[in-house]
């Protein structure tokens, strides 16, 4: 694997970033073209991101992944795959996955997005040993978090709750 030669991501991001989030798939002569169930659609999109503008994001960790206190994700057990900017085919990773530490030890991901995201790994998971992931080597996949719409529960969960379904 050489995702330690592809650039790394967080999430951090700035506020243009975050307006760019909402910038309209088509133009308006497109829209002219479109049928008015189609418009009704994307005028409601509209609305409800102007309604519940972005406010932060989380991105999926993948293989590659590193942690604060050293540790990278390596193989998982995901049929799910990012391409990462050089070309490179990772897995993403999920709860359950194990991170690898320079000195042979490893630890299990025990936070993600949730059940209803197939409980994968993002910047942000939680390991067993109390370290987290701090980074991840594709930038395309990521969650957006809205003004004035509540995570699920069980997206990143607090750690006395990491282990809930």
């Amino acid at each position: 694997m050489t995702t330690s030669l592809a650039p790394m991501y967080t999430n951090e991001v700035t506020g243009d970033f975050l307006q760019s989030l909402d910038t309209p798939t088509f133009t308006s002569e497109q829209i002219a073209e479109f049928h008015e169930d189609a418009v009704a659609i994307i005028r409601k999109n509209e609305a409800y991101c102007l309604e519940h503008p972005p406010i932060g994001i989380y991105r999926l960790a993948t293989e590659g992944s590193q942690t604060r206190n050293g540790g990278i994700v390596q193989e998982t057990q995901s049929t799910i795959t990012c391409t990462l900017e050089n070309g490179e085919q990772v897995r993403v990773a999920h709860r359950g996955d194990c991170v690898l530490y320079p000195d042979g030890s490893t630890a299990q991901i025990i936070t993600g997005a949730g059940r209803s995201n197939s409980h994968v790994a993002l910047v942000g998971s939680r390991l067993c040993n109390g370290d987290d992931i701090i980074n991840t080597p594709q930038h395309h996949v990521l969650f957006v978090t809205r003004q004035g719409v509540p995570l699920a529960d069980d997206f990143l969960p607090a750690a006395g709750s990491a282990n809930a379904e």
